[in-house]
């Protein structure tokens, strides 16, 4: 992700697409999250390991990546890309259940896991580290971004060898829910009972506005710093990595914010600081905010990354853990970024800085509703 995310809308400015192109491009992340979690993810509660799967699924990922470095054409890069978002669409969900699962079972017996934000902020360690290299390869000229591509490929590799050292399931623990229904009844179906819950449905209709909006901005931020500030692409991921620094102070200070704000609390809080970080960006667009808003990017990932596969888990049982993150996935996250980039490719081929005006609005919705999206235990906190 830290060589995809920051560069892959200037690589295919770079291979000549336009802005509404790249927007249908973009959106094949979102149709890829529509259709694949759900079966992966699925077969991770019934049937198949975890790291078996993720260990498949990255090697798919690492060779259409490899594969996207290479094309160019409209055509192309968007069956292309496709193929890579079918691969890569999983694979957060599957970790998310892994490490639930895996927790559960240690709980169990009687030992202690680590928080889950302290697992996921070596995500962000891992995000930081790309940007750094591509800097003085992009700087040189001797490459393209086409690099930062071929690079996300060869970390994909590096997942499929570290899937190997993953933990499996441990056989036995937890296998049957209160009801004694036994993992072969399809998950799926019972996270979408736990989903439509009315406390939980609106936390979820809260949460596609921010993905909508959020898909607006990771697709277009990139093209805005080049082409409407003026910056190099090798600053991209650099200006990017600023915000991830940031982001790592967030993520270790997430359990304190929680004791304090509250679950319901930091999600009202951290979609407003979205809609200020968006407004900046839309009515202000010099060099000064376009960096000086990254201060901003740790609260974001906290409400968007982070937040959500807790709030999930507190409402799954060991029969679907697995399912609610990828259900979730493709009827928030995945719809979410279909919209987002098609929607903002629109509002971007009339105004880059109007596609961060959209996304400051709808981020500013989503903080309304999540103000009912929680019942009293999970506002204080203690719950999800």
């Amino acid at each position: 992700m830290g060589a995809v995310l920051p560069y892959l809308s200037v690589f295919l400015s770079q291979r000549g697409l336009g802005m509404s192109q790249i927007g249908v491009v973009l959106s094949l992340t979102g149709l890829g999250i529509v259709m694949s979690p759900v079966l992966s993810t699925a077969l991770a509660d019934t049937r198949v390991s975890g790291r078996v799967l993720l260990g498949v699924l990255l090697a798919a990922t690492g060779g259409s990546l490899a594969w996207l470095s290479g094309v160019s054409g409209f055509w192309t890069l968007l069956w292309v890309h496709g193929l890579f978002a079918l691969a890569f669409a999983p694979i957060t969900a599957l970790q998310d259940g892994l490490y639930f699962e895996r927790r559960a079972a240690r709980e169990v017996a009687g030992r202690l896991s680590p928080a889950y934000h302290m697992v996921r902020v070596y995500g962000t360690f891992g995000f930081i580290v790309p940007s750094l290299g591509l800097y003085f390869l992009l700087r040189a000229g001797t490459v393209d971004t086409g690099a930062a591509i071929a690079a996300a490929a060869v970390c994909a590799g590096v997942g499929v060898a570290n899937a190997f050292s993953l933990p499996g399931r441990e056989v036995g623990v937890q296998e049957e829910d209160v009801d004694g229904l036994s993992r072969k009844r399809l998950p799926t179906l019972a996270a979408a009972k736990a989903l439509a819950e009315p406390h939980a449905l609106v936390f979820c209709l809260a949460m596609l506005l921010l993905h909508l909006a959020i898909a607006a901005y990771y697709g277009f931020y990139p093209v805005y710093l080049t082409e409407r500030i003026g910056i190099g692409a090798e600053w991209v991921g650099l200006i990017a990595n600023l915000g991830v620094v940031i982001e790592i102070g967030f993520m270790l200070g997430f359990g304190w914010l929680v004791a304090r704000l509250g679950l319901r609390g930091l999600m009202v809080a951290g979609a407003l600081c979205m809609a200020g970080r968006f407004a900046l960006l839309g009515f202000a667009p010099t060099v000064a905010v376009a960096v000086g808003t990254q201060v901003l990017h740790g609260v974001m990932v906290l409400v968007v990354h982070v937040a959500p596969p807790i709030y999930l888990d507190g409402r799954a049982d060991p029969t679907y853990r697995h399912s609610i993150q990828g259900l979730y996935a493709v009827a928030v996250y995945g719809t979410g970024r279909i919209v987002g980039n098609l929607a903002g490719g629109w509002v971007a081929e009339a105004s880059l800085t109007a596609v961060f005006v959209w996304s400051a609005g709808l981020s500013v919705a989503a903080a309304g509703l999540f103000g009912f999206a929680f019942g009293d235990r999970e506002a204080e906190g203690t719950g999800g």
